[in-house]
């Protein structure tokens, strides 16, 4: 996304919400006249944080696209407040993003949640009102981070990794599956003991290496049995 000043920023969300500045001024409970102003470079009006969320949060009803709306807004306030040295630094992608498919993954299973509940969710994982920034493609997370949410959403931890680019491309054949198919990764880390045992006779250090490792993934991610 390219970098956009702040007042152009705004009369293109409103105009994509289909509401004209009268009608916008109104459900923000301020004049007319206030609104034409922080839309108007040349006035000099900046508006605050709060009312550049509350413009966001009248202009998108869905929750990933008003947590991008409200980034880009805050984002472009931020480039014109802080010095031109720090302002260099500050871009619409400010923080690294996680890959498409991860995106559509957390969207998909955050699907039918409301604002409170994902809110309650990325408290309870400590992300710092990272998640809806996730989720719209606007920010990261770390490998143990990206765990965290697949344990919370009551998702498989490989896949997440997996959509997330944590697992190197030469084990994507070991983990990947097509839709209700059972995958290598599943049968290798379901395997019972003494199967386990049969194997170590037949299959070299290296490859024992990794079935111990896939079944030591499952149990360093505490998923339900």
């Amino acid at each position: 996304m390219a970098e956009t000043a702040l007042w152009t920023l705004i009369r293109e969300v409103r105009t994509r919400a289909g509401l004209n500045p009268r009608e916008l001024a109104r459900q923000l409970k301020m004049s007319p006249a206030h609104l034409y102003q922080i839309e108007d470079e040349q006035s000099g009006a900046l508006p605050s944080d709060e009312t550049l969320r509350a413009i966001a949060r009248v202009c998108c009803a869905d929750l990933q696209e008003r947590a991008a709306v409200t980034h880009s807004l805050l984002l472009a306030r931020a480039r014109l407040i802080v010095s031109p040295e720090v302002a260099a630094h500050l871009s619409p992608r400010g923080e690294e993003n996680m890959p498409e498919e991860f995106q559509r993954r957390v969207q998909a299973d955050l699907k039918g949640r409301s604002e409170t509940e994902i809110r309650l969710l990325d408290a309870q994982l400590g992300f710092n009102g990272r998640l809806g920034l996730v989720a719209a493609g606007l920010a990261g997370l770390t490998k143990s981070e990206v765990r965290a949410l697949a344990v919370a959403l009551d998702q498989p931890v490989e896949d997440y990794l997996v959509a997330a680019g944590y697992f190197p491309d030469w084990m994507l054949p070991l983990v990947r599956k097509e839709e209700g198919e059972v995958g290598l990764f599943d049968a290798l880390r379901n395997i019972s003991g003494k199967a386990l045992g049969e194997l170590a006779s037949v299959l070299p250090p290296a490859w024992m290496k990794l079935v111990q490792g896939l079944q030591a993934a499952k149990i360093e991610v505490g998923e339900k049995k």
